[in-house]
């Protein structure tokens, strides 16, 4: 995919994130569940582990004096044998480290609003950030891998689903909306923010600063 593809495919990029997550991204811009393990209050067996183990429940971090909320990485463990989706040799705790060292955009209002109306039923309102692909090409062009699919879910089939190539390049990915824009290593850049809102169950939009 070439760039001029990239931003006719992904018009505007969303990130949904917990309430009060917006205090934090508009001093440190949106940083990976890695960046904030290794900065957490942890000692040292409960940061390996959350470096290279699904999170069954979120998991609340104290981090440069903040709190933090990480989301739970529930839908895949609804597989008894997580090993088995996974392939060429990849292990559980690779395909964790491989998520965790990412930042995740939706690249459709629908995708965004599926994930948005979970988790403010689940867990209350929610902070969403809206990201411009342009300023995005222009501060992490490197570091954007896209995928084809949900990556922290499961789909209903059998056979490996998670691959060492499920995350591509933006030049080796084909000209199609990708599922997810990831990028690698987090974005400190808030240039890219075009804005952010706190959204409700009742629909409510309340814009934050």
């Amino acid at each position: 995919m070439r760039p001029d593809e990239f931003l006719d495919r992904c018009k505007s990029l969303w990130h949904v994130a917990p309430r009060g997550a917006w205090d934090s991204i508009k001093v440190s811009g949106l940083r990976t569940a890695e960046q904030l393990i290794v900065s957490a209050d942890l000692d040292d067996a409960k940061r390996a582990e959350l470096l290279a183990s699904p999170r069954r429940e979120p998991v609340a971090l104290r981090v440069d004096g903040a709190d933090v909320v990480l989301r739970d990485q529930g839908p895949l463990l609804k597989r008894n044998d997580l090993n088995t989706i996974l392939g060429d040799g990849l292990e559980i705790a690779d395909w964790i480290r491989l998520l965790n060292r990412r930042v995740y955009l939706f690249t459709t209002p629908a995708a965004m609003n599926r994930m948005l109306a979970k988790y403010v039923v689940r867990d209350g309102a929610q902070d969403v950030v809206v990201a411009s692909p342009l300023r995005l090409l222009q501060a992490v062009r490197p570091r954007i891998e896209l995928t084809d699919q949900n990556t922290g879910a499961i789909a209903r089939r059998t056979g490996p689903q998670k691959h060492l190539d499920t995350f591509q390049r933006l030049s080796r990915f084909p000209n199609k909306t990708p599922a997810e824009v990831t990028v690698v290593d987090g974005i400190s850049d808030l240039g890219v923010i075009v804005r952010a809102e706190r959204r409700y169950a009742d629909g409510r939009r309340q814009p934050l600063e």
